[in-house]
């Protein structure tokens, strides 16, 4: 029994090494390979404000980065067109960043090519697989739902 417990224990402890480093490795494929110039933070920004116009210390907060460095990344996501500032309606002083129709269609098109190359090698998966990897899906949900309370 007490050999069960160490190895579910070792078992937990290698998953939670590897489950960061294996998205982070996705996550950095997949940037080699989209069309679109972008980092995982202007990713992680422009998703963000997909919910909506954010200010720019939330957007830091979120981002887990200085106000300095979102403030430099929002200037270059702006240059491109993809985000504008826009007044806080709740704060004269403040103002918020939003997506423009461009940097929405930027997101769309980051989402497709993802979805894409990543149908592209799990079709080579055989359906036994497909069903594990859906089933982990689900319990990473899970997982991070009870990590975000």
């Amino acid at each position: 029994m007490e050999q069960a417990g160490a190895k579910r224990s070792s078992q937990l402890d290698e998953i939670a090494e590897a489950l960061p480093q294996r998205s982070a490795a996705l996550s950095r494929l997949f940037l080699t390979r989209t069309t679109v110039c972008v980092s995982r933070t202007e990713v992680g920004v422009l998703r963000n404000l997909r919910a909506g116009p954010r200010r720019i210390t939330e957007l830091a907060a979120d981002e887990r980065v200085t106000q300095p460095a979102i403030t430099l990344l929002v200037n270059r996501l702006a240059e491109r067109g993809w985000v504008e500032r826009v007044p806080d309606p709740s704060d004269g002083r403040a103002v918020l960043v939003s997506l423009t129709p461009v940097g929405e269609g930027v997101f769309e098109q980051l989402r497709a090519e993802y979805r894409a190359l990543l149908h592209e090698e799990m079709a080579m998966l055989d359906d036994s697989e497909v069903e594990t990897l859906a089933a982990a899906v689900d319990i990473l949900d899970k997982l991070i739902e009870r990590l975000s309370r």
